[in-house]
């Protein structure tokens, strides 16, 4: 709460207290003139039932119906004299006497209380407030016991005290009239006191705190706070705006400082990761290269001498079959030869053997040249290669994760190329894009191997129009949430599980792209449905302007 608002509602507190206390004199004031007219009001029904118990004991007569009249002449007199309503009952409530005569004779039942019958028992003086059409606010009405010359009580005397009791609240009107203003006036006064003050001290106060406030949450240290005055909250304000100067001229220095530190700090940070990662692809190519060139050497020994094991095959059959046409009838140990070497079947399963191995020894030379070609890690020129070359040796490298095992299915490679020119690029970079890519598709399928739909991983390549080539990779998993996806490119940043992944595959890749290729990669995802993972780059690169 502002300082403003709290001397306001000290102040209005104050009022209110001192409006409380006159409410409470008024009340007071109020309650002592009724306490005074119920006296008064006692006092002059004692007389009354007095005066007519004396009257009843002067002329000897019993105060009963039979002496209603002599009772009724002398009420009237007293009504007359008190100027008040007098009614006299018996004590079973039957009205002996009454200012108005046509009630004589019946039962008084206005008590609702019952407070008649209560007073002739215990003789106690008791008020009430009798109801009618006429008197729809109610009139008071006050209660005392009747008693005869032995002292025994033989009904009531019911009196009204209505104007008593309004000639004493007209009497105490003037004291509460004058206590009620002095309430209103003193909560003006703490008012006018309270927002003066208010206005003196809270609000440079406040100036100053809003000022603080906003720069603050717009960190604008360019603000001043208003200096108005020359007492202390002037002196407030001047050394919060010094506060400020001194503020603004620190974090200043600090801003450059960490510019500059972040800086250094982010160029070290993306150049340990690029040597972490060529390091590990530049070991894999090493490794590759010399599996593919310790292969190469024995199959191309193989393959070049199996058409010289074909011919020589070929000419021993024909020299057997020669000797065979020359001599039908061989002696009959070399006949059993024969037999047991089955010539026959040998002569025609030979040939298929050899043509098992040379299509065998081709398959190996394919796959030595994929491996080559997926080797070229340390090429640093843009070169204008076939894109499908890497992504096909890629694939032969993981080749081993795609096939089925006994704890999960196989993935299927789903291939829709389109005719692509020699697209110029790092192929050896573009290469280890393809291998992250392709490894996380796999990764993600292998953890939801157990779902029921075929694992699927789809492979497309087009040229657009503006004659750039894209790639993009999709797999049918369970795709990637949305608050997951827009991190997804951030360094360290992984879903897989501890241990799986480091999360710098995917960083590493876009900076491959968008760095050394000015090409775009981005990732369309729906929960269900699996992820794609687009990749766009130019078939020419722009030139640079050597430094």
């Amino acid at each position: 709460m502002k300082i403003s608002h709290k001397l306001l509602v000290s102040f209005v507190g104050i009022s209110l207290l001192t409006n409380v206390v006159g409410a409470v004199a008024i009340a007071q004031s109020q309650k002592i003139a009724q306490t005074l007219a119920i006296a008064e009001a006692e006092h002059v029904a004692q007389v009354v039932a007095t005066s007519i118990a004396h009257d009843a004991y002067y002329h000897q007569k019993s105060i009963s119906i039979e002496s209603s009249d002599e009772l009724q002449h002398y009420t009237n007199l007293l009504h007359d004299l008190q100027k008040r309503d007098i009614v006299v009952v018996n004590r079973q409530k039957l009205i002996l006497a009454d200012a108005v005569p046509e009630n004589v004779g019946t039962i008084f039942n206005h008590d609702q209380g019952n407070e008649i019958q209560q007073t002739i028992q215990d003789g106690k003086v008791r008020t009430f407030l009798e109801k009618s059409v006429d008197y729809p606010q109610g009139i008071k009405l006050i209660v005392v016991t009747l008693k005869g010359e032995q002292n025994q009580v033989d009904g009531a005397v019911i009196l009204e005290w209505s104007s008593l009791y309004d000639n004493a609240i007209a009497q105490a009107r003037p004291t509460m009239i004058a206590i009620a203003l002095t309430s209103l006036g003193c909560v003006i006064l703490a008012l006018i006191l309270g927002f003066h003050i208010s206005s003196s001290i809270a609000k440079p106060l406040q100036l100053v705190t809003e000022v603080a406030q906003q720069v603050t949450q717009e960190s604008n240290f360019d603000l001043q706070a208003p200096v108005s005055t020359k007492d202390e909250t002037g002196v407030l304000a001047t050394a919060f705006n010094n506060l400020i100067e001194r503020v603004k001229t620190l974090l200043a220095e600090k801003e450059q400082r960490s510019t500059q530190l972040q800086e250094a700090l982010t160029e070290l940070h993306n150049t340990q990761l690029q040597l972490i990662q060529t390091e590990k692809m530049s070991s894999l190519g090493q490794l590759v290269a010399g599996v593919a060139h310790e292969i190469n050497n024995p199959v191309n020994f193989i393959h070049g001498n199996i058409t010289h094991l074909d011919r020589y095959t070929q000419d021993l059959l024909k020299l057997v079959q020669v000797y065979q046409a020359h001599y039908p009838n061989p002696p009959q140990t070399l006949q059993a030869t024969l037999d047991e070497v089955e010539f026959d079947f040998l002569s025609e399963d030979a040939m298929k053997v050899l043509q098992s191995i040379k299509v065998g020894t081709e398959r190996i030379r394919e796959i030595v040249l994929s491996l080559r070609n997926f080797s070229r890690l340390d090429e640093s020129e843009f070169k204008a290669v076939d894109l499908h070359e890497g992504i096909e040796s890629t694939l032969l490298i993981l080749q081993h994760r795609l096939k089925g095992r006994p704890q999960s299915q196989g993935i299927k490679v789903i291939k829709d190329y389109s005719e692509l020119p020699l697209v110029e690029c790092y192929p050896g970079q573009l290469n280890q894009v393809f291998m992250n890519l392709l490894t996380n598709a796999i990764d993600v399928l292998e953890e939801y191997a157990q779902q029921p739909q075929p694992c699927k991983i789809s492979i497309s390549t087009q040229l657009t129009a503006d004659n750039r080539v894209q790639i993009g990779i999709a797999d049918n998993g369970l795709g990637i949430p949305e608050a997951v996806r827009g991190r997804i490119f951030d360094p360290f940043f992984t879903t897989k599980p501890i241990g799986k992944g480091t999360g710098l595959g995917l960083f590493i890749s876009y900076q491959i792209i968008t760095q050394k290729h000015h090409g775009k990669i981005w990732c369309d995802s729906k929960i269900s449905e699996g992820v794609k993972i687009v990749v766009e780059i130019p078939v020419h690169q722009p030139k640079t302007t050597p430094s």
